[in-house]
């Protein structure tokens, strides 16, 4: 057996060892704190090569990430520092402002915004408190247009007093100011006031309202100022002036206004007031009747007080249709030219006069011993006429001196491009030069030597050419006037001399609008497309219908109140299928009218077209007969710039249907 040796160590075998020297002491110590160093590093390596799960990651592969610049950074601390302000402000708000905003009152004014003079409407106040907080001391004030007549309110107005003539103590009521109280959070107030405007047509009429109050969380006053502004969109009453822009002195002369009502008026009494130089005479106001009319009396004229005049009963009839007469007369000459002011107002309970027509004339004063007065047309006054119209001139002439006149001359001037002197016609012989057609003892003996007091009369007559386009751009007027001379002195002197004392009184009549209808009555249209249906011609039994074509045309003028009108037979039939290019058309079957209404029809609308459809069935009765479809059509249509009503009636249709050819080629329209 084979004993192995021990190798536990024993005492003996320790002291036999050698104790390590200081050398290796240390050496042994910087192995240790070198394996430890190593340790370190290897565990930072690997919290490096980690992701965020613990994972090792590839550190072949590079994923770079983006650095953000200096702009998003700028970006988002704006962002930030708004949202901070607006948190703070919402935090402020919420403890300090909510519902107590001193501005969160609404204040308003409801009315209208086109009214006519004289008609009464509403104005609505409206104010409310979108606070939480309640508002005391409303004071609300308005400042109305300077011609609104006041007639109530609610609530009424603000009481206060003062002391009469008599020293006496009295109350009276503001009528434009309303003390309204307090109003709780949430709540309404409204004040509402009755009243109308009298004013001129087209003016504007500004209502201002101010509201003070004091919410009561503040010791300060605030307020609010609104405004609204309404228009006269129409006075009523319808004023058109007829007058001679020349006068003889010592020569009566009168000046007619046409007075129509409208159809919304609401003015019944009105007063007139005549502004006129100290050489004028005003010798009657009154209405210009008929001889038939003289028992129906429209409307009433009573002079109040030196040049006033009120004019009443226009709510009496609806529809007055008349003239207002002023006669006056020149005393003496003081200037070539003078102004007669002519003023339309109210006179309310409050005793203010509101004016809403004004008209200035301006008439040419002449001082002659031989008086010349022209008349066109039997008036002296300026008048509208039309195209193709015939001018029938009338020169009175009358020696008003003291002593006889000899070699006299009288000549007639007439200034316009729309004469047709080749139609001059005239009493007596007379030699025409240009613009100008002269009378002297040659062609009327007693121009010789006119006696004082002698009178004489000349007459003749001109045609207005027909309108061409080609007059476009052109003076469209006929200016004409009488002039003399003496010892046969053939001279026109200049029409705009202010000192020329030797002429008549000036007439300008301005032409009319060439407004124009053309009717057709058509089986087929201008296409040859069969617009109607039935036999052609008509037979006994049997309808027939036809359509209606009626187009307008206009270039001058603009036109107003322009309607056409015709009235059906009794055997006529309305089928309607009617159509405009303006306006509407519509049928009065009590009447048995068709009225085109159109209206204004200003001059970029040239031409308008109608249509609408009728019919027959003929009797027994009609058999071998033409029968008329439609009587002649009348348009009628007042002219804007010369102020005349301007009237056409075209020719009746029948079954020949003459604007058809096509339907008329081979018959004679005969009812079979």
């Amino acid at each position: 057996m084979e004993i192995k040796e021990n190798n536990k160590s024993s005492v003996s075998e320790f002291i036999k060892r050698p104790v390590p020297s200081q050398e290796e002491v240390e050496e042994f110590n910087e192995a240790i704190e070198d394996e430890v160093r190593e340790d370190e590093i290897e565990e930072s390596l690997t919290e490096i090569y980690q992701n965020e799960a613990g994972d090792k990651v590839n550190v072949k592969k590079l994923d770079i990430k983006k650095r953000q610049g200096l702009g998003f950074w700028l970006l988002r601390l704006v962002f930030t520092m708004a949202v901070l302000l607006g948190i703070g402000y919402g935090v402020y708000y919420f403890i300090f402002q909510s519902g107590s905003d001193a501005t969160a009152i609404e204040f308003s004014i409801i009315g209208e915004e086109n009214i006519t003079a004289g008609e009464e409407f509403f104005y609505l106040i409206k104010y409310e408190n979108n606070s939480n907080v309640l508002i005391k001391d409303i004071r609300v004030e308005l400042n109305y247009p300077e011609n609104y007549v006041f007639l109530d309110s609610s609530p009424l107005g603000e009481e206060y007093k003062y002391k009469n003539d008599a020293g006496e103590e009295e109350t009276k009521r503001r009528n434009n100011v309303f003390l309204m109280g307090s109003l709780a959070p949430r709540g309404q107030g409204e004040i509402k006031i009755k009243g109308k405007l009298v004013d001129e047509k087209d003016s504007e009429n500004i209502i201002i309202a101010k509201i003070t109050y004091m919410p009561e969380n503040f010791s300060s006053e605030f307020k609010k100022e609104i405004s609204l502004v309404t228009t006269i969109k129409a006075i009523g009453i319808d004023f058109d002036l007829e007058y001679s822009s020349a006068v003889l002195v010592g020569e009566d002369n009168a000046i007619l206004v046409n007075v129509k009502t409208e159809e919304d008026n609401f003015l019944n009494t009105i007063r007139l007031s005549i502004e006129t130089p100290e050489n004028l005479e005003i010798i009657s106001v009154a209405p210009e009747l008929k001889a038939e009319e003289e028992a129906e009396q429209q409307f009433r004229v009573e002079n109040i007080k030196g040049h006033i005049w009120e004019i009443s009963g226009f709510n009496e009839d609806p529809k007055i249709d008349d003239q207002l007469e002023i006669k006056y007369k020149f005393t003496d000459k003081k200037e070539p030219k003078e102004n007669i002011n002519l003023m339309f107002f109210t006179f309310e309970d409050d005793q203010k006069e509101r004016q809403f027509f004004e008209k200035v004339l301006e008439v040419e004063v002449m001082k002659s011993d031989l008086n010349l007065t022209m008349i066109i047309n039997g008036s002296a006054n300026d008048k509208g006429v039309n195209f193709g119209d015939i001018l029938n001139y009338s020169i009175a002439y009358v020696n008003k001196g003291e002593t006889s006149m000899k070699d006299i001359v009288i000549m007639a001037v007439l200034e316009s491009d729309f004469l047709d002197w080749s139609t001059l016609d005239n009493n007596f012989e007379s030699r025409a030069k240009g613009n100008t057609i002269t009378w002297s003892e040659a062609e009327i003996e007693n121009l010789h030597e006119l006696e004082v007091g002698e009178e004489g009369i000349i007459d003749f007559s001109i045609k207005v050419k027909d309108f061409s386009e080609s007059d476009l751009g052109k003076n469209f007027q006929v200016k004409s006037y009488a002039q003399y001379s003496i010892s046969n002195i053939e001279e026109v002197t200049d029409g705009e001399d202010e000192e020329i004392d030797n002429r008549s009184n000036t007439i300008i009549n301005k032409i009319n609008s060439d407004l124009t209808l053309r009717g057709e009555v058509r089986y087929f249209s201008a296409d040859n497309i069969p617009v109607g249906n039935g036999p052609i011609p008509p037979k006994v039994g049997e309808t027939t219908s036809f359509k209606v074509y009626w187009t307008l045309t206009n270039n001058l003028h603009e036109l107003r109140e322009a309607q056409v009108l015709v009235k059906l037979p009794d055997y006529v039939k309305w089928d309607n299928k009617n159509r405009t290019s303006v306006g509407t058309i519509k049928y009065d079957a009590s009447n048995r009218e068709v009225i085109w209404q159109i209206g204004r029809l200003p001059i970029t609308v040239y031409r308008a077209d109608a249509e609408f459809n009728i019919s027959i069935t003929p009797t027994e009765s009609d058999k071998n007969k033409i029968m008329v479809l439609l009587p002649g059509a009348i348009i009628t249509a007042t002219d804007s710039e010369t102020q005349e009503i301007i009237s056409q009636t075209i020719n009746a249709k029948t079954t020949k249907l003459e604007d058809d050819e096509i339907a008329n080629m081979s018959r004679d329209g005969r009812v079979e």
